[in-house]
């Protein structure tokens, strides 16, 4: 008898939690307390583009980058990261970003970084957008991997047969709705 009411008595605190912590109607997300104030941040980045993703070295690529906000502010919460483009693991064009007390719930930020690849040795790059955020509840959405990697050739060397110059890689945040 007292194992059936203990079992029924946690049953019934983690719903009331889910209650309490549940967010409003129409967002399937739970809010998280982070002890900082109970502010609840969350970033994500919902869409990378790269432009062109066959080029040579020496050419600039455009990476566009779509994130959004999608955290409450409580108590003024305001912070402070930098947005990056990763070519291989190694940063390739950064800008700093605040988002503070004026973000309001499913804001969109929308930037272009470009990448002189001067320099760079031939071969293929794996471009990966994050905006990474130090208290973000749920890290995991934070970046994006494009699935195709950028080429870069030589110069002066000229594209494989059947292929050219150029094109266009974009990467999509699976878990939301477009």
């Amino acid at each position: 008898m007292a194992g059936r009411i203990r079992k029924k008595s946690v049953l019934f605190v983690a719903f009331l939690l889910l209650l309490f912590f549940a967010r409003p109607a129409g967002s399937s997300m739970l809010l998280v307390s982070l002890g900082d104030g109970g502010a609840h941040v969350d970033l994500v980045v919902r869409k990378v583009t790269v432009t062109p993703i066959r080029a040579h070295v020496g050419d600039v690529i455009r990476i566009d980058m779509v994130w959004e906000y999608w955290g409450d502010i409580s108590n003024n919460y305001y912070d402070t990261t930098t947005a990056k483009v990763l070519a291989n693991g190694k940063v390739v064009a950064s800008k700093p970003f605040v988002y503070n007390y004026g973000a309001s719930l499913g804001e969109v930020y929308r930037d272009t970084f470009l990448w002189d690849t001067k320099g760079m040795a031939p071969g293929t790059y794996r471009i990966r957008g994050e905006v990474p955020l130090r208290l973000d509840a749920t890290p995991f959405d934070n970046f994006l991997v494009v699935n195709e990697p950028l080429l870069l050739i030589p110069r002066e060397a000229s594209f494989s047969v059947g292929e050219e110059g150029g094109g266009t890689a974009v990467a999509e945040n699976s878990f939301w709705w477009k």
